[in-house]
């Protein structure tokens, strides 16, 4: 993952001319859709900075999907990488590539006299008891975004970013646990598979492209 980043920020600073020098220094931290963390910012000319941070995001989100409260554990580490064109003094346009080590999490647990719709078949608690999942997407991918506030200005200064990553289309994988005669036959994997197709047909929308709304307080050192 490191070496990834590495890599694109190197691959950066060869593609731009010789002449490049820098132009400052910013740090800052954010808050928003890639978690809480910091960043920092070279300029390479008045015009040209590339940017690169980190973020943590240890959120559990609960969602019922299927009759069923699941609690959707989120990547919990976002890196990202790029480089910012500014078209005016604080506005800038960017792109570059956003990291994530984790997939998306699903847990859920059926309880009491509740039941539960997997496939085109029914359950009760007592033939299942818990469904778990994974929501395997791209490990990296591109992102474009708008922004205001110029990192390297010296001083301190707000910055807000507007945009998105395009993670591709998740694959949904299921498994449940319960009675091992239910959860075991061959009946219940495939209504487990038509359960995977539903999930993916009702969260696939929202995970394929992944927001980027950060806002943050940055200090220019130049």
């Amino acid at each position: 993952m490191k070496k990834s980043i590495l890599t694109f920020a190197a691959v950066c600073l060869l593609a731009l001319p010789g002449t490049a020098t820098a132009q400052g220094l910013g740090i800052g931290g954010r808050v928003g859709t890639l978690g809480a963390g910091a960043e920092a910012a070279l300029g390479l000319s008045s015009h040209l900075v590339i940017r690169g941070g980190v973020g943590l995001l240890p959120l559990k989100p609960v969602t019922n999907i299927s009759g069923i409260d699941f609690t959707l554990t989120l990547p919990k580490t976002w890196y990202n990488v790029g480089v910012d064109i500014y078209v005016s003094s604080a506005m800038r346009i960017g792109a570059g590539m956003l990291f994530k080590p984790d997939d998306p999490v699903l847990d859920g647990t059926v309880t009491g006299s509740r039941s539960v719709t997997i496939g085109d078949s029914t359950y009760t608690a007592t033939s299942v008891s818990a469904l778990h999942g994974v929501l395997t997407s791209k490990k990296s991918a591109p992102y474009v975004l708008l922004g205001f506030g110029n990192h390297t200005a010296s001083g301190f200064g707000l910055f807000l970013d507007l945009g998105v990553a395009f993670l591709g289309d998740p694959a949904v994988s299921l498994s449940a646990e319960g009675d091992p005669t239910v959860v075991q036959s061959a009946v219940f994997q495939t209504e487990l598979r038509k359960e995977e197709a539903n999930i993916q047909n009702d969260v696939g929308t929202y995970l394929k492209l992944w927001p980027i709304l950060n806002l943050g307080l940055r200090f220019g050192l130049s």
